[in-house]
């Protein structure tokens, strides 16, 4: 299962040839990417898929954040997670520097829950300088997550499937259940093949219900 996750959401910027590779050195890479992994299906990290559907740059932007946490590149992560957050406060409050944003929102109400996490992404974006580690980045990449999730959220989504025979159909997700890495698998309701969708192959697909 870890496997094909892997393959799938290294698939665009690797290729699956390196998720299979047997090349000194790459065993290492291969196993450090899993345990990154599990770590980011653990915290259950959810995209912020409304926002995916009203910028369609950010779709780009997370998914690059994505992919670098995931193959090890915490300070590009990093900086490809702060820009979706960027671009989503500049939607919703029109105007300023993006600490400027940041700090309007540490003093929402509604926003008093995130902040250890408002903090967290505060810090990331004063000390520009600093070297980021692996766990750096997952936590900025979820707390972004969790932060746009607030701001534009979904209760579930669309999904536009087809299945090994070529026949399309759509499924219903909740959002609880949309989080990265997760593995999700769909029967058809014309042939009853298994069709499976990892979280994090295709953002700009589902449609927000």
């Amino acid at each position: 299962m870890e496997e094909l996750a892997l393959g799938f959401l290294l698939g665009g910027l690797l290729g699956l040839g390196f998720g299979k590779s047997q090349a000194r050195g790459f065993e290492e890479v291969i196993d450090k990417s899993k345990a990154r992994l599990d770590h980011l299906a653990f915290f259950k990290v959810i995209p912020p898929i409304r926002l995916f559907s009203k910028v369609k740059v950010t779709t780009k932007f997370y998914k690059e954040a994505v992919w670098g946490f995931i193959v090890g590149l915490p300070n590009s992560s990093i900086a490809m997670s702060v820009k979706v957050l960027e671009v989503g406060l500049k939607r919703k409050y029109k105007e300023g520097r993006l600490i400027e944003l940041i700090d309007k929102l540490q003093v929402e109400s509604s926003m008093k829950d995130l902040a250890h996490g408002i903090r967290i992404i505060r810090n990331a974006v004063m000390h520009e300088e600093k070297e980021y580690s692996d766990a750096d980045a997952l936590e900025v990449l979820r707390h972004v997550s969790s932060i746009l999730n607030r701001i534009y959220p979904f209760n579930s989504l669309l999904l536009f499937l087809q299945c090994p025979s070529k026949h399309e159909f759509t499924e219903s997700v909740e959002n609880s259940k949309f989080y990265l890495a997760n593995i999700l698998r769909f029967k058809c309701p014309n042939c009853g093949k298994i069709v499976p969708y990892i979280v994090g192959t295709e953002f700009g697909i589902p449609m927000v219900e």
